[in-house]
This record gives structure tokens, sequence and C-alpha cells, in this order.
């Protein structure tokens, strides 16, 4: 077995190998880590001992803060530098540093990555889970819905709890199981016991309704609650207190102009998982969402098809919006400025005599509002005619002043 020798040599003077002990010790030298006597790990963390005097990790690190949220915030500007200097985000957003990323906390009105889109309300309704309103060069302020509140992002919403005493704070919290029963009342003619129009549960006392089944009535009626099945709704009987037709309606000048009621009961409605009111919102808002968020909803008991039998059970059916030019074409009647057309041009699909008052309701998020109040039409279903319902009197609108205090809060 051979051996390879290898000899280093240089050309220049040979230095001993090793050092003196003074000289070595100045080379080793370290500073102090902890005072003398004690171990480490007994020690407390301490930042400029362990991440600053020296390279940590994250552990090290965690023991120094005894606080998760704490320990990250520290080591996200700790590894890779603090992202958020200087501010990447525009418009007075404030930014939250991460590792190797961070976000943009974006006031009211902005939005994006840095917070360099002002928001607008024609665009995807401002990215607001609810009503949006235009602020300008400000972008767009978002706001809820009666029984929610913004959530810190100024976008989403959350409800504010069963405890709170507000209008669709039922409703709302139970959206996604949302059945046309949970809102909607018959009205029902004392003597005959016979049912002749429909309603929505405004709030614990108020009804709203078509101004025109109060003069068809002609005497007293009762509000009936909480059954899908005409011959057994009889889970809540409310007897009415008062009723406020609209101001502008005029019956004698046309019976369907303005053909909004209000009704006053005498008796709360239980709110439950199944007897809630609707949402209702500001005018802007539900113009765009009847429009925007087609097919809506359409409820009633009313006849099954054009002078035939009315159902036994609650019927409900889909019906998109119609064009206004459309509309006012179809129509051999004048298509005032508070109604609105929806439905089929040859579909047997719409509503018929005896669903008037009933509600029309679209969603957005889960959310359910009012959008539009059972009217007439020209026969049911009838090929090249649509159903006409009146736009309710929601906040804003230039006759909502008019109606009671009860109907301002809903």
């Amino acid at each position: 077995m051979c051996k390879h020798t290898f000899v280093l040599w240089s050309d220049g003077p040979v230095c001993p190998v090793f050092l003196s002990g003074q000289a070595a010790d100045s080379v080793l030298r370290r500073h102090k880590r902890y005072n003398t006597g004690v171990f480490e790990e007994l020690l407390q963390g301490n930042l400029e001992r362990e991440c600053i005097e020296e390279v940590c990790d994250l552990e090290e690190a965690r023991e120094t803060f005894e606080n998760d949220e704490k320990t990250m915030e520290f080591w996200a500007g700790y590894v890779d530098g603090n992202q958020c200097k200087p501010n990447p985000c525009l418009n007075e957003g404030s930014c939250k540093d991460q590792v190797g990323d961070y976000t943009c906390t974006c006031v009211s009105g902005f939005t994006g990555r840095n917070c360099e889109i002002a928001r607008r309300c024609d665009v995807n309704n401002g990215d607001c889970m609810h009503f949006c309103e235009s602020m300008g060069t400000f972008g767009a302020k978002c706001s809820c819905a009666t029984g929610y509140k913004l959530m810190q992002d100024g976008v989403k919403r959350a409800h504010e709890g069963k405890g709170t005493t507000v209008i669709c704070s039922i409703s709302c919290r139970y959206s996604k199981l949302f059945s046309p029963s949970f809102i909607q009342v018959a009205l029902v003619a004392r003597s005959s016991g016979q049912l002749f129009c429909g309603g929505s549960i405004l709030s614990e006392r108020w009804i709203i309704t078509a101004a025109h089944c109060l003069v068809e009535a002609g005497g007293s009626f009762s509000i009936r609650v909480g059954k899908i099945h005409s011959r057994h709704m009889i889970r809540k009987l409310c007897l009415k207190w008062s009723q406020h037709v609209h101001p502008r309606y005029n019956a004698t000048v046309s019976l369907y102009n303005h053909d909004i009621a209000l009704i006053y009961l005498k008796t709360s409605i239980t709110f439950s998982t199944t007897v809630r009111p609707v949402c209702i919102g500001p005018k802007a808002f539900t113009e765009a969402l009847v429009k925007g968020s087609s097919p809506a909803t359409v409820s009633g008991w009313g006849r099954t098809r054009f002078l035939g039998a009315t159902a036994s059970t609650l019927q409900k059916v889909e019906v998109p919006f119609t064009d206004r030019t459309e509309c006012k074409h179809s129509s051999s009647a004048r298509i005032t400025s508070v109604m609105f057309c929806a439905g089929y041009y040859d579909e047997a699909k719409d509503a018929c005599q005896g669903d008037s008052g009933g509600p029309h309701t679209n969603s957005i998020h889960d959310t359910w509002f009012l959008t539009g109040i059972v009217s007439w039409g020209e026969e049911c279903a009838k090929e090249g005619k649509y159903g006409v319902y009146t736009r309710p009197p929601v906040a804003g609108s230039d006759f909502s002043p008019a109606f009671p205090q009860g109907w301002r809060e809903c």
C-alpha cells in the first residue's frame, strides 16, 4: 500500500503555528450574554441579548415577547425589513407589515391593494354589502340596513346582535333560509272570511300593502300571519288599529297611482325564525337593486290563473325586471313614475287577482329587501302584458315624510 506525502512550504520565513495564551484570548473574546453563574435557559428573554447582539430565530423572539401577535409584528420587520417604510398605502390608508408583504387598510371611500381606487357606487355597488353613497372625489361611503353595522374595513356588515330591538334583526339573521311566507301577511275580510289581498311585515306593528286593497275591502278585516296554508293561517291574528293611505292616493282619479298603504296593528307580531320583517333601503339603492338583482320573488294566495280559483297554499314566482320603454308600450293604461313592470312577454308566470299588496323582493348578499308592491295588471300572464308594481316609499323619497312617524322608523 502506497502512502502519499504532501509537504507545504513557503519561500518566506516560517511562522509559529501556536499563539501565546494572551494573544489567543484577544482573538476568542466574546461579549457576555448572561450574568456569571446563571444558565441562559433560566433567564427571561431579552430583545437586545437575543436578537440585536446576535441573530435570533423565531422561537427566541417568541420567548422575548411571550405573545404571538407581538412576536409576529416584530418578526415581520426583523426578517426582511419593514415593508411599510415608506408607506405604500395611498389616500391616508394605514399599512401593516408582514413577512415579505404588507396589507393596507383603506379609509372610507377607497379600495385596492394600495387604496388607490376611489370606490364608485355605480361599479359593483362600491364594493358595499348593502347601501352605497357617493362622496364625490372621496369615493363612496358604505352603510347598512337597520340591524347591521359596518365592520372595521368599512365595507362588510355584521349583525348587531339578538338583543338589539331593530327592524330586520330577525329577518336578516336567518335570511339564507328565506321564504316568502316569513314576511307575508294575508288580509282577510271579516264578513266573508275570504282572503282578498296580501301585505308585508315592516315591524312588530306596521304592515305595508296596496291602497286599493283598503278601498275594495269596504269594511273591517283582520291580518293573518305565520302559515302558508290559507285555511289554517291562524297562528297569529292581528286586529288593525289604524290605516294610512298614501297622501297623494286618490281612488276617484286613479285606482292604482301611489297605490300604497300602511296598517298599524293593535297588538304586536311576535317574530321568530319563520315570522319576520322585510328589510327596506334608500331610494337609489332600491332602484338599482330591482334592476341589477333581477329576477325578483313575488308571492301571494291569489288566483292561479285569470278568473280561476284562488290558491290554498302560498304561491311564489320569479319575475324579471322589464325595461321601462317596453313596459309603457305594452300597457293600454298609463304607467306613472311610481310604477314599474316585471314579468315575461309570453310565459305563464305572473301575479294575479288576490296577490295585490303582496311583496316584490330582491336579495343582495343574502339580505332580502322590499323592492315593490303588487298593484295591477291586464288579466294575468297575458301574452305581451306584464305585471305592474308600485315602488315602495323608502327613506329619501319625495313623499316618505308625509307618512306616519312609525314608517320613518322602519
